[in-house]
C-alpha cells in the first residue's frame, strides 16, 4: 500500500491549502503535480491557476501534466531519483477532478460514460503501480461533488459517476483520507 494522503472537498473548501500544508510540513523536497490548463478564453480559471502558482513555494518543482499522469511523474520521479532517494520526496498531485475533466475531453465521445469510466480505470490503475513503485510520500486533492444532487445533463451525470469511482478507488489506497469543509479538515474512517 503505497504512503498515501487523499484530501477531499468541495470548490473552495480549502482542501489544496489543507495538502499544501501537509506537503511543507514532510520538509522534502516535494514534485507538484498540476492538472489544470488555463485556456486563454478562460479568465477565471486562469486567476485559479495563477493563485495556485503564487502559493507554492519556489523551491518545490512542478509538473504540468493534464493526462497519462503515471508516465508523466515516473519521468519526473527516475530523473530526480538520480540526486536524491525517493524516500524523501512528496509527490502533491493537484488536481484529480481536473485531470478527470481532461480525460472526458480528451474522449472521442464524451457522453460515453463507460468509455470515461474505462479510461479513468486504466489510467487510476496506472498510477496507483507508480505509487507502489516509488516509496515516496503522495498527496492528493479532488473534489468531492456527488453531494449535489444528480446532475441534469447526461454529460455531467457521467463525470460526476466517474469522478466518485475514482475518489472510491483512490480513497481504497489512502492511509489517511480527509474531507475538507470551510477551511476545516475532518479524518474519514471506514
Amino acid at each position: 500500500m503505497p504512503d498515501l494522503t487523499l484530501y477531499l472537498g468541495g470548490t473552495r473548501s480549502g482542501k489544496s491549502m489543507q495538502a499544501e500544508r501537509d506537503a511543507l510540513a514532510t520538509q522534502q523536497h516535494v514534485l507538484y503535480v498540476a492538472t489544470s490548463r488555463c485556456p486563454a478564453d478562460d479568465a477565471a480559471m486562469c486567476e485559479r491557476v495563477r493563485r495556485h502558482r503564487e502559493r507554492r513555494p519556489g523551491s518545490w518543482q512542478t509538473l504540468e501534466c493534464e493526462t497519462r499522469l503515471a508516465c508523466g511523474i515516473d519521468a519526473a520521479l527516475e530523473r530526480l531519483a538520480v540526486t536524491q532517494p525517493l524516500t524523501a520526496v512528496t509527490v502533491l498531485i493537484d488536481c484529480v477532478t481536473m485531470w478527470v475533466t481532461n480525460i472526458l475531453c480528451s474522449l472521442p465521445d464524451p457522453k460515453n460514460t463507460a468509455m470515461l469510466e474505462d479510461e479513468c480505470e486504466r489510467e487510476v490503475q496506472a498510477l496507483l503501480t507508480v505509487m507502489e513503485r516509488r516509496p515516496c510520500h503522495w498527496i492528493i486533492v479532488s473534489g468531492e461533488t456527488g453531494l449535489g444532487g444528480i446532475a441534469a445533463s447526461a454529460m455531467a451525470r457521467s463525470f460526476a459517476d466517474a469522478l466518485g469511482l475514482v475518489n472510491q478507488r483512490l480513497a481504497a489506497e489512502a492511509a489517511h483520507s480527509w474531507l475538507c469543509v470551510a477551511g476545516k479538515k475532518l479524518l474519514l474512517s471506514d
